[in-house]
């Protein structure tokens, strides 16, 4: 073809589908052909290898089989010394049985020993007839020692066996050793200590110990050389053998070797998980031994799960005068040892269950279990060790055991409603008197504390949204720990400062400093917080949340009805948030229309009372229940969204409360303030039972110290019937089908508890808390205990201090040298301590005084003369914090109206 230039154009033609090759494929080619090569030679050498081992096995298998076809006794003998393995492996047993037969072994022959050792090594790899195990046991001469091998051997034959060694062949095996006695310390050990849980055939081990428990002697054990697998055999033995001194024996076995076993190191053991018993405890009491106090200590620390480790301090406490002689093991030897609270923990653990189940009666006038002076005499100690490690420690890494101070948290709970502790304005027993201590100003750190908090808390909300309630509770309160740590990095290489001691102590055991001081921090806290949102901002802008910089520092405003107080207060300030802490500015309107008033706080502390009284007083609403003392907690009946509503914002009222200083009358159960403190977990425990219904907690306690029968006649199963719908309730899987016994009494308490407090009670109690937390963050209440709390909330003290009140009361024309006021105070004077918070009652609508006094109370408190009509009775103005008194100039008639007044319980005029 011709182009335009008149040039011949080329053109290329493939002819073929073969492609070129690159040099890159040439080599791969080669490299592959090489490996095929040297695949072939490798399969050519293996193939003459196997065909080796194929020609040396069938001629030692003609070998063995000729050398066994006429056996004199020294030919035998030869045979199993010097070919144990291969006759084993190239026989048929009948041919290995009738050459053993022809074996004498009277002990002189030592070598004959080690062949069948040799041969006991490698029953494990085939599935052995009884004739053959009888027989190797009958030619074994017992010796005295045994051979270390021969002991070897035997456990390698148990762990390794995968089929089931006939029982007879175990037993004549476990009378050979029986005879020899096996002395030596390891071996007896490592025979009693084989593992079942590692063995191929676990059988095969249970049986063996079955029989070796039975008939041979386990005292020789070395205890130094004791390990988990021994401790669980030692365990089985314990169940298995029915006979009471082998148990006896057994049982203390146990406690012995686990002081030389590592710590969490039984975990996963069944048999040892299954002696934490009532059985185990009484068995190992019959006969009491040098160091039982010690090892049952190390006993409970060893404890696989807290059901058993609960279910033995239960039958302990149980047993007539324990704890009794446990306190004068433990002081009659504390003081001499090097580590007195590792001496002292088992004292400390019976305590603690015993202060979960014992009541208040019982705690104050039981001489049996512990009394009252022991307890005294062990809180003693307790505190100076606790305060001890705490305070005069230069190493604050090291942490003294949480059993210690979670018991000591409980005697002071209990101490806080009891008071059998001294306790007056002056002197409290708990409060550490240290000088030093009670010097050191920490108030830097708490405000630190709180910038550190709410930088962290306003992130975690951020990221985590998605969280559980639950699990946001325990980050925020782990975060005093992380708080901790930052400032421990700070210190370096030099020594702790005191400040950060005392801060550790707040955040641990925070009633070691008075409670006053605690109640002054908290308020402290609020007025950090007021000063961040700007509430106390003195300027016009606050007055008008439309120009204001910061519309929270605003008052809010709302008109409330007082026939529906509830429900006109949730619509006008629920939907604020945190804007709730801000003044308020409410109206109130009744059947006439507005009421004229202005507010300078007295009526926001009537619509706070009010509120308070209509959401947790009245059965209105139906979102409280009450136990026996007449103590409220949510409701488990709540069914509706709207209800759930309001109780997320009475949680916002009581914080509001506590926000401002306003003292509400109401009473919550115990177990539900615990609640409200526990961040890190909110479920309630068993003992907690008693403040939620005193008599089922009563009831169920007898049960853990009812036998087998009693158990089994009273039926019952692992299921409630619901109050409200009738229907059939299982408390744990497939519950209705488990039989309560006495071997899962503990976990049924457990699961009533977790049903009556926690599962019923969880929507009730996330929407309150939620609604408190709004208005005072969590960490803020967390230095307080349940009582202290619910003295925060209503006030404190069966008493007034009636100088005090009168230092701080406010006259209206009267004055202080009146007759009539000079008569009111001697007349206080003169009545009973309930008389007089009556009378407060009376007048702030609390029947306590205030924590920081009455010159905290807020107005005042005041008395206002209503003029000459001595028919009239006193009246008074609870928002005011007012006692309206006519001038009666009559000492007797002063105290019958008072008295008729205070006493009759009627509604306070609102003036």
């Amino acid at each position: 073809m011709l182009n335009f230039s008149g040039q011949t154009k080329r053109r290329n033609v493939n002819l073929g589908t073969k492609t070129s090759r690159t040099k890159q494929d040439i080599l791969n080619d080669a490299k592959n052909e090489r490996e095929k090569r040297a695949l072939n030679r490798r399969n050519e050498e293996n193939a003459i290898k196997i065909q080796r081992c194929i020609r040396r096995y069938l001629s030692n298998e003609n070998l063995m089989q000729k050398l066994a076809q006429h056996v004199e006794p020294e030919t035998a003998i030869q045979l199993i010394v010097a070919f144990p393995e291969p006759l084993l492996q190239f026989l048929p047993e009948p041919e290995l049985v009738r050459i053993l037969n022809c074996v004498i072994n009277d002990g002189s022959y030592p070598a004959i020993n080690r062949g069948l050792t040799k041969l006991i090594s490698r029953l494990a790899t085939k599935n052995t007839c009884q004739d053959l195990f009888l027989t190797i046991w009958s030619r074994y001469a017992a010796e005295f020692p045994p051979n270390p091998k021969f002991v070897t051997a035997i456990s390698k034959m148990l762990a390794e066996a995968s089929y089931p060694i006939p029982a007879v062949a175990l037993q004549k095996l476990v009378e050979l050793i029986g005879g020899s006695g096996i002395p030596q310390t390891s071996l007896i050990s490592s025979v009693f200590g084989i593992s079942i849980s590692n063995a191929e055939n676990s059988q095969n081990v249970k049986t063996f110990l079955h029989y070796l428990g039975s008939l041979c002697s386990p005292r020789n054990i070395s205890l130094s050389e004791a390990t988990p697998d021994l401790v669980e055999n030692l365990s089985f033995l314990f169940l298995s053998l029915n006979n009471e001194k082998s148990a006896e024996v057994y049982g203390q076995l146990v406690l012995r070797c686990l002081k030389n076993v590592e710590a969490n190191s039984m975990s996963g053991m069944p048999f040892f998980q299954q002696i934490y018993t009532k059985e185990f405890v009484d068995t190992i009491m019959q006969s009491e031994f040098d160091g039982l106090f010690e090892a049952l200590s190390v006993f409970i620390g060893h404890a696989p799960n807290l059901e058993c480790k609960t279910n033995v301090l239960i039958n302990l406490v149980s047993r007539s005068e324990f704890m009794i002689q446990a306190h004068k093991r433990f002081f009659g030897n504390s003081f001499q040892q090097a580590s007195p609270e590792a001496e002292g923990l088992l004292l400390v653990e019976v305590l603690n269950i015993y202060l979960s189940i014992a009541s208040d009666y019982e705690l104050m006038h039981n001489q049996t279990t512990y009394p009252l002076h022991l307890l005294k005499e062990t809180t003693d100690y307790l505190r100076k060790l606790c305060f001890h490690g705490l305070w005069d420690s230069n190493d604050q890494s090291r942490t003294l055991s949480g059993s210690f101070l979670n018991t000591l948290k409980k005697i002071h709970l209990r101490d806080s409603r009891l008071h059998f502790f001294p306790r007056n304005k002056s002197t409290d027993y708990w409060s550490v008197t240290n000088s030093d201590f009670s010097s050191v100003n920490i108030t830097k750190y708490i405000e630190e504390y709180e910038q550190f908090y709410r930088g962290r808390v306003t992130g975690l909300q951020i990221e985590d949204d998605d969280l559980e309630d639950a699990e946001v509770f325990r980050r925020k309160g782990d975060l005093r720990f992380e708080f901790l740590a930052e400032v421990e990095k700070s210190f370096a290489d030099r020594a702790t400062t005191r400040q950060f001691k005392k801060l550790n102590i707040l955040f641990r055991v925070p009633f070691f400093i008075p409670f006053q001081q605690r109640v002054d921090w908290f308020y402290f806290l609020i007025s950090l917080d007021r000063k961040r949102l700007d509430l106390d901002a003195n300027n016009l802008s606050a007055m008008f949340s439309f120009w204001s910089a910061n519309p929270i520092a605003a008052k809010q405003t709302a008109t409330i009805s007082r026939e529906n107080v509830l429900e006109d207060a949730y619509n006008a300030y629920n939907p604020i948030g945190e804007s709730f802490k801000s003044k308020l500015s409410v109206t109130f309107v009744n059947e006439f229309g507005p009421e004229a008033g202005i507010d300078g706080g007295g009526i926001t502390k009537e619509f706070l009372t009010s509120v308070s009284d209509e959401g947790f007083k009245t059965d209105r609403h139906k979102l409280f229940e009450h136990n026996d003392s007449h103590e409220i907690y949510p409701s488990g009946k709540l069914k509706s969204a709207q209800s759930l509503r309001y109780l997320w914002f009475l949680g916002k009222v009581l914080g509001k409360c506590l926000y401002d200083h306003v003292l509400v009358d109401v009473t919550f159960a115990d177990f539900f303030l615990k609640k409200v403190l526990n961040v890190n977990s909110s479920n309630s425990s068993f003992d907690d039972l008693s403040s939620f219904d005193s008599d089922l907690y009563a009831n169920v306690v007898k049960l853990l110290g009812m036998s087998p029968s009693e158990l089994q006649a009273l039926g019952l199963r692992f299921e409630v019937t619901d109050e409200e719908t009738f229907q059939t309730v299982e408390l744990v899987p497939n519950g209705s089908n488990k039989v309560v016994d006495k071997t899962n009494t503990l976990q049924y308490l457990l699961a009533l508890a977790d049903y009556k407090l926690n599962r019923k009670l969880r929507l009730g109690t996330r929407s309150f808390t939620g609604g408190l937390y709004t208005m005072i963050p969590p960490h803020w209440l967390e230095m307080f205990n349940s009582v202290e709390l619910q003295m925060l909330i209503s006030g404190g003290g069966k008493d007034i201090d009636l100088s005090d009140l009168r230092q701080h009361t406010e006259y209206g024309e009267f004055s202080d040298e009146d007759r009539t006021i000079q008569d009111f105070w001697s007349i206080m004077a003169e009545f009973q301590p309930q008389e007089r918070l009556n009378l407060v009652k009376f007048v702030t609508s609390v029947p306590r005084a205030p924590l920081q006094g009455f010159s905290s109370l807020n107005p005042l408190f005041g008395i206002r003369n209503a003029g000459q009509d001595i028919s009239r009775l006193p009246t008074a103005s609870t928002c005011v914090n007012l006692l309206k008194l006519p001038d009666y100039q009559d000492r007797q008639t002063l105290k019958n109206k008072l008295l008729y007044a205070i006493n009759a319980e009627a509604r306070f005029d609102l003036s």
